[in-house]
């Protein structure tokens, strides 16, 4: 499986993801309330999410059928 990289290293970045996002509601919660800038991040984290989604969920789509070569 070629592809086991490339989920490992994407399973890493989104434990990053979740870590920053504990760390914000953490934050959020215990040290200062949220900003309308903050409200904004927060819109545009959620959109790319979303985008997210659907690109993994479009992956399942995906049928293998190699472009021949022109020899």
């Amino acid at each position: 499986m070629e592809s086991i990289y490339q989920f490992a290293s994407i399973t890493k970045n989104m434990a990053n993801i979740t870590a920053s996002l504990n760390d914000l509601a953490f934050r959020y919660k215990e040290i200062s309330a949220r900003t309308s800038l903050d409200e904004a991040h927060i819109d545009v984290l959620v959109s790319q999410a979303q985008e997210m989604i659907t690109a993994a969920t479009a992956l399942k789509s995906i049928t293998y059928d190699p472009t021949k070569g022109t020899d």
